[in-house]
């Protein structure tokens, strides 16, 4: 779920809090529970003053440094019987004695002050990249949602095509099972048809042939009838002159 608004920054700002206040209170513990200062301890210059460091343990001694700022880190070698000068070194390897009075063990205010608006900004740095990397992830969310969704779409179109087809298909079956049973009868029915055609030309035949029989039977009656009805007349007149 994305983070709204400034809600990240309180966090931060929230977490940057309880992390000083522990170590601010580790600090107080550490210093309290801390023994008698040994060789090589770190040191700070107080932030009260800018001291000098001198050759040796005292104020006639000639100054090597003219003066550490407030929150310099040294390196302690230890103090003076009287404690009252400490040899301390500088990271710039500048070695010397300084009054005791202006080291302390733990950092200076400003010191904590400038690391924790450092530790704040890269917080910040941090926190910037986390959401900008958690933009990222969700726009490749937002893109694979968008990117399953296309495929979702594409594949119930598929199976609607698929479905088409094998529709079609069983519908190609059908169809060559109907034009096979509807051929068979095709078939069937010209045979039929051809012995019907069979039948008539015999029939016309037949009938042909009955008239020709006929023709031939009226024309012999004909011609019988020609021939006997003269005799007939021959005949009578005969017996009409015998009387």
């Amino acid at each position: 779920m994305p983070f709204g608004g400034n809600q990240p920054m309180r966090i931060i700002g929230l977490t940057l809090l309880s992390s000083l206040a522990a170590v601010m209170s580790a600090m107080v513990l550490s210093q309290e529970a801390s023994d008698a200062p040994t060789e090589g301890d770190t040191r700070y210059v107080t932030d009260r003053i800018f001291t000098p460091i001198r050759t040796g343990p005292g104020g006639d001694y000639r100054i090597v440094n003219k003066g550490l700022p407030s929150g310099t880190e040294v390196t302690y070698y230890g103090t003076t019987e009287d404690g009252v000068w400490a040899e301390v070194e500088t990271r710039g390897g500048t070695r010397g004695y300084l009054r005791a009075q202006y080291l302390q063990s733990d950092i200076p205010r400003a010191n904590q002050l400038n690391a924790l608006e450092a530790e704040l900004e890269a917080s910040r740095e941090r926190v910037a990249t986390l959401q900008q990397d958690l933009d990222e992830v969700m726009e490749q969310l937002t893109s694979s949602d968008s990117d399953m969704s296309s495929t979702a779409t594409a594949l119930a179109e598929t199976r609607a095509e698929l479905a088409e087809i094998k529709r079609i298909s069983a519908n190609a079956i059908q169809l060559d099972q109907l034009t096979e049973e509807l051929t068979g009868k095709l078939e069937d029915a010209s045979a039929r048809n051809d012995l019907l055609k069979l039948e008539n030309a015999r029939l016309e035949d037949r009938v042909a042939s009955n008239q020709r029989l006929e023709g031939v039977l009226s024309l012999l009656a004909g011609i019988f009838i020609a021939l006997l009805i003269p005799r007939l007349t021959v005949k009578r007149r005969r017996n009409d002159g015998w009387r």
